[in-house]
């Protein structure tokens, strides 16, 4: 199972927005509006993986991937 999120620059930060509804529902769960580093690594522990839907490509990413990547 994989969910969609957006990895966006806001700000010299780069966030994870949540675009299925999935991921829009653990969004609502952990109460943000994007899926923080945290989030995602508890996303990653009920074995989902991530799909970025960048506004030209798809890419499959690792929840180790994304850790490279600096969340707020």
């Amino acid at each position: 199972m994989k969910i969609t999120i957006q990895l966006r620059g806001v700000y010299g930060r780069t966030k994870a927005y949540p675009l299925c509804d999935k991921a829009k529902a653990f969004a609502s769960i952990a109460g943000t509006s994007t899926l923080t580093r945290n989030t995602l690594r508890n996303i990653d522990a009920l074995g989902y993986g991530f799909i970025n839907q960048a506004i030209t490509t798809t890419e499959n990413l690792s929840f180790d991937q994304l850790n490279n990547v600096v969340l707020d």
